[in-house]
């Protein structure tokens, strides 16, 4: 009997436990009484120096809403939109855009250490560059922010 390679299954299958967490944060999400969107988001690795980085696609962004948490293999990015203040009455023929609060939870599988971390926000790009470790630091890290101009 062969045993597949992880290239020769569809990108949908390598994706699938990315998909179960989030769907499950979704879930736990549904009782706190506001609609948590999901900020879309790119997970590498990169070689020098030896760091895990995370790209969060999340435009609009009220800096001072923003958490990132590394605890223990979970990294938590959580904040929030506002809708800009409406004057006079508004007709919406197509809505799209998330707003309210938004929490995307994604398991690290790589060890890391976050107290070396930088996470910036530009142009409604974070980036969270989380500098690889020799063995995982089991604790719970808020990661400080910083955010240009």
């Amino acid at each position: 009997m062969a045993v597949a390679r992880s290239d020769d299954f569809p990108t949908g299958f390598r994706q699938l436990p990315a998909s179960v967490d989030q769907l499950l944060t979704d879930l736990m999400s549904l009782g706190r009484g506001a609609a948590v969107t999901r900020a879309l988001t790119d997970v590498y690795l990169t070689d020098d120096p030896a760091t895990l980085n995370v790209t969060v696609d999340i435009a609009g962004l009220d800096p001072q809403t923003l958490e990132v948490i590394l605890d223990g293999d979970i990294l938590t990015i959580r904040g929030g939109r506002r809708r800009p203040a409406e004057t006079g009455r508004r007709v919406y023929h197509h809505v799209e855009i998330d707003w309210g609060p938004f929490e995307r939870r994604l398991r690290i599988e790589t060890p890391v250490d976050p107290t070396s971390a930088t996470v910036t926000y530009d142009r409604g790009l974070l980036q969270i560059a989380l500098p690889l470790a020799q063995r995982p630091i089991v604790a719970r890290v808020l990661i400080g922010i910083r955010i240009p101009g």
